[in-house]
């Protein structure tokens, strides 16, 4: 076995020895070889002797994923178990079978588990690399354990037909809702697809399984509801029946003037607000294209930011604080769950968090002010009207249509005031078409 002083420089251009496979022993880290195939695949190996004096070998990874420091790294770690009388090649076998056992899992509950524990991995499907976001992780975990776990838990995945959970989507849309029944289908699909790249499962017998079709959402609030939602939930609220606490409030108030989701804006850091050019700048990894989105605030929108800090009972990086612990943000469903206590108080009928956006994306295109649609969907961060060499551009550009999307927010935050007050349309409005 040759002999060398590792370098990176060397490691780069190390080959096989007359073509055959070939281990460099690293002179600096005892034990540390370089091994290098036929085919020039590069790997690191670590040799080493027990007590009992039997020669071991255990691999320590590529040479693409591992650096040469890291490896010698590895290699010292690995010679303080030996030394305190372990055997890092037995430890190896006995992960690799655990790792087997694990495989061998049929049930449809350990099935999901080890799909949840591969999503936040990063590891739930081949040509994804990133964790999925833990509020999908709770979304998902919920229909799980809601309706999938109670129905087929114990069940080995692979015993159940496309009759069977045909049957049982059909129950859901039947006794809970459509929406519920889509959820939980597009989940079952995932878990087997994901049980198939497993090798647990030869079919997805979810693929052939259907669901009714249900008409999207048209509602968009009327002016008198829109001054309803503003008058009750500006703070003080005072509801009969119905507990809602200054900042939730203020969240939603705040959901209404952006037009941003509700996740976006309950989760909103000081971090993300830029005052000095009025900005809320949201992250990739909080938006729902996975696309930094750039909001401009309007006036109403500072006030509104401003009064939620001033409610805050302890300081918190997040404009709306969880109550239970500060270092986080309240959750988006605290909003959705307020805004429903509101509605059956006030018996508002169907109206939902999310019409705000709709109702105000359809004020912003109407006759009153008369804005375009591409700017207001660009004002709402929809990816599909971004395409082609602009997906590609708007990655870079992240003030892309900045002026037309603060033009129509501080239009529909006068807007939103002339409903409230009860004002004519102010004079230094101008309709931009």
């Amino acid at each position: 076995m040759p002999k060398h002083k590792l370098t990176d420089a060397f490691v780069k251009s190390a080959k096989p020895v007359n073509g055959k496979l070939t281990e460099y022993a690293d002179t600096k880290e005892p034990g540390l070889c370089l091994r290098v195939s036929p085919a020039g695949v590069k790997s690191w190996t670590y040799r080493y002797r027990l007590k009992s004096g039997q020669q071991k070998r255990i691999t320590l990874g590529k040479v693409q994923d591992t650096p040469l420091a890291a490896a010698r790294t590895l290699v010292v770690n690995q010679r303080a178990k030996v030394a305190s009388g372990g055997d890092p090649a037995n430890d190896a076998k006995l992960e690799r079978l655990e790792a087997v056992e694990q495989r061998k899992r049929e049930t449809v509950q350990d099935i999901g588990e080890w799909y949840f524990r591969e999503c936040e991995a990063g590891r739930h499907r081949p040509n994804i690399k990133r964790p999925k976001r833990q509020s999908t992780i709770d979304n998902e975990r919920y229909y799980f354990n809601k309706h999938i776990v109670p129905a087929f838990g114990g069940l080995k995945l692979k015993s159940l037909a496309r009759a069977t959970i045909q049957s049982f989507i059909d129950e859901l849309a039947d006794n809970h809702s459509i929406s519920t029944a889509r959820h939980t289908r597009v989940l079952f699909h995932t878990i087997f697809a994901f049980a198939q790249r497993q090798e647990i499962s030869d079919i997805n017998p979810v693929q052939f399984v259907t669901v009714a079709s249900y008409k999207p959402r048209e509602r968009v609030l009327t002016d008198t509801e829109l001054k309803t939602v503003w008058q009750t939930l500006t703070p003080p609220v005072v509801i009969a029946g119905a507990s809602i606490s200054a900042s939730v409030a203020y969240s939603v108030l705040l959901a209404m003037v952006t037009l941003q989701r509700r996740g976006e804006v309950t989760g909103m850091s000081l971090d993300e607000i830029d005052r000095e050019r009025r900005l809320w700048i949201i992250p990739s990894n909080r938006t729902k294209n996975h696309r930094t989105h750039v909001v401009p605030l309007s006036d109403l929108s500072l006030e509104l930011i401003d009064k939620a800090l001033a409610v805050r009972s302890s300081e918190s990086p997040y404009v709306f604080p969880s109550p239970r612990d500060a270092d986080q943000p309240i959750k988006p469903a605290a909003l959705t769950r307020a805004f429903g206590r509101m509605k059956k108080a006030l018996d508002l009928g169907d109206i939902r968090p999310h019409d705000l956006r709709r109702t105000g994306a359809t004020n912003l295109t109407g006759e009153h002010l008369g804005f375009v649609r591409f700017t207001v969907s660009k004002v709402l961060n929809h990816a599909s009207d971004t395409g082609g060499a602009a997906s590609v551009t708007g990655i870079y550009d992240q003030n892309e249509y900045l002026p037309e999307k603060r033009r129509a927010l501080d239009a529909w935050a006068l807007r939103v005031l002339e409903v409230v007050e009860e004002k004519e349309k102010s004079n230094n409005v101008v309709t931009m078409r």
